[in-house]
């Protein structure tokens, strides 16, 4: 049987994987893609990198996607990111835009499937995550022609499940991986809630930004304020908490629901995944994601890879707000943060059934329309 899926979590997921997508899929998306192809760069930007080279390697659960930079390929062993899906979202594509900064930006990024389709349980996510990633370290390392890895620079970036999984992955350090320098749990939430490996036992030199999002009704913060009270080894110029807040009042209105971090390319599509055509059509990139996540991401990854204090790689919290930067005339409300949960306001889930829910699509690059669980 497969795993009960309880609570909120039960019913965000339905929400999200029913819903009518906004604008069908996007242009270009691919029938059957290849498992090795590069990947001409797509996102405007100073980025170091033109291209990107990906492969997919392994079986079943235990498969993963590997994107190296390319054109110039990096003469010096480069950092590494793993990145760690929502539940079901194996297929890269939906993250592609993410993706496509972090490689461009001249990091190997190895994309763990972890887990074959829904039957997957729960308790075996770690371990196949922890054997992908060793896998990538190890083909990284040997195989002729690849960028080689950076062992000493490794940071972990998740996204609701796949962001609990990687701070399991910090804490419990499976033998033969590297100690990750930074920890990025976007939204995070259990699918079940396992006791071990235990946020209390990420080591003090981990570099943790745990990030929520004021209209996620699929996990809320529950999970995340565990995470960051149970990290007490961590001193508090290494950890940060940040809150974003939904606004409506610019050009293209900005919602932090629990879809926001989700960014597609049509180009990282791998023809995979139970939800594929509604997880592409729903994930659309905006200002949220570039000066939010991206840039928050990107400063704990610099802290961790360069042996600064979050504090010192944020000006102690303070380019974390700016969220305005980039909008000439705009003024947006940046994100709230800290050390200090009991400074900082709760995300609020509606216990109901979902049956009471109307569920709009998220925006989309086409449609321009804000997406969000409404009350009918």
């Amino acid at each position: 049987m497969p795993p009960r899926v309880r609570g909120p979590l039960r019913l965000g997921l339905v929400a999200l994987l029913v819903a009518p997508p906004g604008e069908g899929v996007p242009a270009g998306v691919a029938a059957d893609p290849p498992r090795s192809r590069q990947i001409a760069g797509s996102l405007g930007g100073p980025y170091r990198h033109g291209v990107v080279r990906a492969e997919a390697l392994g079986r079943g659960a235990r498969s993963y996607w590997l994107y190296e930079p390319a054109e110039p390929t990096p003469e010096e062993p480069a950092p590494v990111v793993v990145f760690l899906h929502g539940w079901l979202a194996v297929n890269p594509g939906v993250y592609g835009a993410w993706i496509e900064h972090l490689t461009r930006s001249g990091c190997v990024v190895i994309y763990p499937r972890y887990q074959a389709d829904w039957t997957t349980p729960p308790a075996e996510f770690l371990p196949n995550a922890a054997s992908a990633i060793a896998d990538a370290l190890d083909v990284l390392a040997t195989a002729p022609g690849r960028v080689r890895p950076d062992r000493s620079r490794v940071g972990l970036i998740g996204h609701s499940a796949g962001a609990n999984l990687a701070v399991m992955l910090a804490a419990g350090r499976p033998d033969g991986l590297p100690q990750p320098r930074a920890v990025v749990a976007v939204m995070p939430g259990e699918v079940l809630p396992i006791d071990q490996p235990s946020p209390a036992d990420l080591p003090a030199e981990t570099r943790l930004l745990v990030v929520v999002g004021d209209r996620d009704a699929v996990v809320g913060d529950a999970r995340a304020r565990q995470i960051f009270a149970a990290a007490t080894l961590i001193p508090p110029e290494n950890k940060e908490y940040l809150y974003y807040r939904t606004q409506r009042h610019a050009p293209m209105p900005l919602v932090a629901d629990h879809l926001a971090p989700t960014a597609a390319l049509a180009g990282y599509d791998s023809g995979d995944g139970p939800f594929r055509l509604i997880q592409m059509a729903r994930a659309g990139l905006d200002h949220l994601d570039r000066a939010g996540f991206w840039e928050a991401a990107d400063l704990a990854l610099r802290a961790g890879f360069e042996d600064l204090s979050l504090d010192q790689a944020t000006d102690h919290g303070a380019r974390l707000r700016q969220l305005g930067r980039g909008i000439p005339g705009i003024e947006l409300l940046g994100p709230l943060n800290g050390d200090d949960l009991a400074r900082l306001p709760r995300v609020a889930v509606p216990v109901v059934s979902w049956r009471q829910w109307e569920v709009l699509p998220r925006r989309t690059a086409a449609s321009g329309s804000p997406g969000e669980l409404q009350r009918r």
